[in-house]
């Protein structure tokens, strides 16, 4: 948490400062607009794009192992589950195994 802290509070500031030393005018042509606009702020636009769709990116395998987690989960309870009747079961035979079986003699006490 703090590591992220840091790392944040440095790359806030190298933008800070990037910003501050590139305050250019460049003239801008996308698909028939045509716009003016600080150097700075069309890398600061462009690097907030790439942010965005790395992340649409990355949602389908985000929502592939939630899905994982989930299925996971529910197979471990019931696992879990099987095991406790199991145990149950191995503790219902050995109190019948005990009550039935009579307890063993010993050759000394003869």
């Amino acid at each position: 948490m703090i590591l992220s802290l840091i790392l944040g509070f440095v790359i806030g500031a190298g933008a800070i400062i990037f910003i501050l030393q590139n305050t250019a005018t460049v003239a801008l042509s996308f698909i028939g607009w045509q716009f003016e606009s600080s150097l700075a702020i069309v890398v600061m636009l462009s690097m907030l794009v790439g942010i965005v769709f790395s992340l649409l990116a990355s949602i389908p395998s985000a929502v592939r192992s939630s899905m994982a987690i989930s299925r996971l989960k529910k197979q471990n309870k019931s696992l879990q589950e099987e095991t406790q009747e199991y145990l149950h079961t191995a503790q219902e035979a050995t109190a019948r195994l005990n009550a039935t079986t009579p307890p063993p003699t010993h050759p000394s006490a003869m």
